[in-house]
């Protein structure tokens, strides 16, 4: 088809009343995580918290590290001045093997995570190293060297168990 001679696009004219419809909503961002929550769903793909359930406090009371685990909402709160290891072996990790036992790339004697009277934080993978490293924000970690960490670092024993960390102080007094 062949356009009349007088064509121009300037000759387009607003037609008046004429709405174009809103596209659907592809969802709202979780306050806890702020990964996208597809519309109509119940619970965030990120964090696993129910749809609108507010945000998560930044700083546990007490000044107490906690240690948020992404798989099954479990937890650990390490006090100031206290450590906690992290494994599977009931023994050398009694906090941490009940939320690990069934992560099976996680060694039975994996990380520790020691929370300082002043406030600060740091994870060293234990000497020997685990068998499929410790990563803190996809960083590896060197067997035996602690790395402090800040609040909302994410954690990885192994390539599937993830925690994120909670509470740690903004400028503890100096080490």
């Amino acid at each position: 088809m062949t356009e009349p001679p007088d064509w121009d696009d300037d000759d387009w004219q607003p037609v008046d009343g004429v709405t174009r419809p809103e596209p659907p909503p592809l969802g709202e961002r979780c306050p806890r995580c702020t990964t996208v929550v597809p519309a109509g769903t119940t619970t965030c793909p990120g964090c696993l918290a129910p749809a609108g359930a507010g945000p998560r406090p930044r700083r546990p009371a007490g000044g107490v590290l906690r240690l948020v685990f992404r798989a099954g909402g479990g937890h650990l709160d390490v006090p100031r001045g206290g450590e906690v290891r992290l494994g599977r072996s009931g023994a050398w990790a009694p906090e941490a093997s009940a939320l690990l036992a069934d992560e099976e790339t996680v060694s039975a004697r994996h990380a520790t995570v020691t929370h300082t009277a002043e406030g600060a934080a740091w994870v060293t993978e234990v000497a020997r190293g685990a068998t499929n490293g410790t990563r803190v924000n996809d960083r590896v970690l060197v067997p035996g060297q602690a790395v402090r960490l800040r609040d909302g670092d994410r954690i990885e024993l192994g390539p599937r168990a993830r925690f994120e960390v909670r509470g740690v102080a903004e400028e503890p007094a100096a080490d």
